[in-house]
């Protein structure tokens, strides 16, 4: 009995969290680290957020994704709205 359970909860888990390839910020959960691969927003915001510290190659935490975006970025808390977030290209990290 407790191995059928423990059985049933590891093919759970391992059914829950599929690994994929690039995908939008705005496609990833709270929780979910990730390395950012690409940025596709106009220049000037792009040049914006790179200064604020989130670039190609930096790693992010979605902090809250219910509005938007909240990411921690190297210990700093950055908001970014869906379209923008959307506009990002990330390779997820895991939890």
């Amino acid at each position: 009995m407790l191995r059928q359970l423990l059985r049933r909860r590891t093919e759970t888990k391992a059914a829950a969290a599929p690994r994929c390839g690039a995908c939008p910020l705005a496609a990833c959960a709270t929780g979910c680290r990730a390395a950012v691969l690409q940025m596709e927003c106009a220049g000037d915001e792009a040049n914006r957020l790179r200064n604020m510290g989130l670039f190609e190659g930096a790693c992010v935490t979605v902090v809250d994704s219910r509005n938007g975006m909240l990411l921690d970025v190297k210990g700093a808390r950055l908001a970014l709205g869906a379209a923008l977030a959307s506009a990002i290209r990330v390779l997820p990290l895991g939890s």
